[in-house]
């Protein structure tokens, strides 16, 4: 079993047979067959140089447009939904917002996954480098292709709402760019922490939880040795895991689990008048989603990984 991985192919044993690729934000993550880039395999996985023939793989120019559409489906889809209700009245609720990004999550990978791995997520692939399932050399333009298709669709979402923006902001009798005014933006483009609830370092530490969750989850979604995911639908179960977190967290700090998800729109709310009052918080959404990615996966490598390899080499035995 063989995926492409940058200029070379990663050759698995038979019996050590699991790969996933991620997606994410709101969240988000899933997966595809052995064959597709950048994803989460044997840890043993060895790199070789690729055959002639074999040497089939995306360009890298070509996975990075498919990183950045599937960011902004999800990010339109997600923040979309946030700001419908916040400026629309559209009445969902907290478990319409995770529904829908859940789907989201969901649509935005399998229509990327063939191309990228659909990483959609800088924590994602900060976690696939740091636990050696992903080259660390192109992750530079794997991050800013996802943190770019945040960007425009946080620039379609200010397109399509933003009359209504000012006009929540004059009902409310708030100046933006004022320290209240990030109220106005939070969720439907950056995030900042329900102090009602938590403060700065306990928002962080929220973040870092709810990543570490949803990356255990991709990679054990994405662990075929354990015979227990159906094929193709990986990114189905992704996308429901980011509807629960959000579903359950996301009153707490809007459960942003996706630093791309948090700055593009909140590059868009800098340029638009908020100034400093757009960084409010930036930091957790930022530094807590990647070291929750990064401790998932290694907790999963860990933990979980090891029993389901011994468990299909039994059964090759």
């Amino acid at each position: 079993m063989t995926i492409a991985r940058g200029l070379g192919l990663l050759r698995l044993p038979a019996t050590r047979r699991w790969c996933a690729t991620v997606a994410a934000a709101g969240g988000y993550a899933a997966f595809t067959e052995a064959q597709q880039p950048y994803s989460i395999c044997e840890a043993h996985a060895r790199i070789v140089p690729a055959a002639p023939a074999e040497a089939t793989s995306p360009s890298l120019t070509s996975r990075c447009i498919a990183e950045a559409i599937g960011t902004a489906i999800i990010v339109c889809g997600g923040c979309g939904s946030v700001a419908a209700a916040k400026y629309g009245g559209s009445g969902a609720n907290v478990f319409a917002h995770a529904i829908t990004w859940g789907i989201s999550v969901t649509l935005a990978v399998y229509a990327t996954r063939a191309v990228s791995g659909a990483h959609l997520n800088p924590a994602v692939t900060a976690a696939l480098v740091a636990t050696g399932k992903s080259p660390a050399d192109e992750a530079p333009a794997y991050i800013a292709a996802q943190c770019l298709g945040a960007f425009a669709a946080g620039v379609v979402t200010y397109a399509v709402w933003g009359n209504a923006i000012a006009a929540t902001e004059a009902a409310a009798g708030i100046v933006r760019g004022t320290a209240a005014s990030a109220a106005i933006f939070a969720g439907a483009f950056g995030m900042i922490p329900n102090t009602a609830v938590l403060g700065a370092a306990g928002a962080l530490v929220a973040e870092i939880w709810m990543t570490g969750v949803l990356m255990f989850m991709i990679c054990a979604i994405g662990d075929s040795a354990s015979g227990s995911v159906p094929a193709g639908s990986e990114p189905a179960l992704v996308g429901a895991t980011v509807a629960m977190i959000i579903g359950t967290y996301g009153p707490v700090n809007g459960a942003g689990m996706n630093p791309a998800r948090d700055l593009g729109p909140r590059l868009v709310t800098l340029l638009t008048g908020w100034g400093p009052a757009a960084l409010t918080g930036w930091w957790i959404y930022t530094v807590g989603p990647v070291i929750g990615a990064v401790l998932g996966a290694m907790a999963y490598d860990e933990l979980i990984a090891p029993q389901t390899a011994m468990k299909a080499q039994k059964k090759v035995l």
